[in-house]
């Protein structure tokens, strides 16, 4: 069986290193399960491979095409994470879908211009001085801006503004998976010293933990709260104030799901998704 990979375009030249590496990893673990993979640059995909993934890079650079491709996708031919499901994640206002079923989010203001009265704005609302802006439809920290009290609004088109969460720079971010509904492992991610990204290819250090109760019951939330059930969900969390979790981000596309770091190194997610090929 073949199981097709979306893949960026030939101009996506942005961390290529890193998603090679990632190809190379779902092929190394798909081969004992009779599984080949067929990276497929997701601007030239049809829906006439043996087999779809869907999981998929560099979409936030041609959103519009991005949105074409998903539209007109034919309703019989499935995708790990079905196509309306990445519709709506696409776009990153469905982080207000989220906070109006109860789901504790980060802050956010959506704006059509992060421009000065915007950020005051903003600032006035959250009670804060310092801002983060990016844009709506992003992955990789692309285009994202720390914005403090003396910085120039970026000036940024169909933007978000959140508040700058101080936590991130020494408790960082909680990501937790979940493969078909159950929780798989998680992973905290910190910043390195004097940024505030915490992406790997941003030096961001990544260790195994242990979700608690609390950020557990957060994470299922969220993916509770999602138009349909998720094949593979990463879900972001981030320690406000009072230290308590508050969904960052709701990742359904990004596929990235720090398989070196689970303690089984991706062996069940890969049993897992040849068992769904397969049916």
């Amino acid at each position: 069986m073949q199981v097709t990979l979306f893949t960026p375009d030939s101009s996506y030249e942005q961390f290529r290193d890193v998603w090679e590496a990632r190809i190379a990893m779902y092929s190394e673990l798909l081969a004992p399960h009779g599984i080949t993979l067929k990276p497929v640059a997701w601007p030239n995909a049809r829906p006439n491979h043996p087999a779809w993934a869907q999981l998929a890079w560099g979409y936030h650079l041609q959103p519009a095409r991005w949105e074409t491709l998903l539209a007109a996708w034919p309703a019989d031919v499935p995708l790990l994470n079905p196509p309306g499901l990445l519709r709506w994640n696409s776009d990153k206002r469905y982080l207000d879908d989220l906070d109006a079923a109860g789901v504790p989010v980060v802050p956010t203001r959506f704006v059509g211009l992060a421009n000065e009265a915007e950020l005051a704005a903003a600032r006035a609302e959250f009670g804060v001085d310092e801002l983060v802006v990016k844009p709506r439809i992003s992955a990789s920290a692309s285009y994202t801006t720390r914005v403090g009290p003396a910085d120039r609004a970026p000036n940024l088109a169909d933007a978000m503004i959140q508040p700058f969460m101080p936590s991130v720079q020494d408790q960082g971010e909680l990501s937790i998976f979940f493969f078909g509904g159950t929780p798989a492992h998680a992973v905290r991610k910190v910043a390195a010293p004097g940024d505030f990204r915490v992406q790997r290819e941003y030096g961001g250090a990544f260790t195994l933990v242990e979700p608690n109760e609390e950020e557990l019951a957060v994470a299922r939330a969220a993916i509770a709260a999602a138009p349909e059930p998720p094949f593979y969900a990463r879900v972001d969390l981030v320690p406000d104030s009072e230290g308590r979790p508050r969904l960052m981000e709701l990742e359904l596309i990004e596929p990235d799901l720090y398989l070196d770091l689970a303690p089984d190194r991706g062996a069940s997610f890969a049993a897992l998704l040849a068992q769904r090929l397969k049916g």
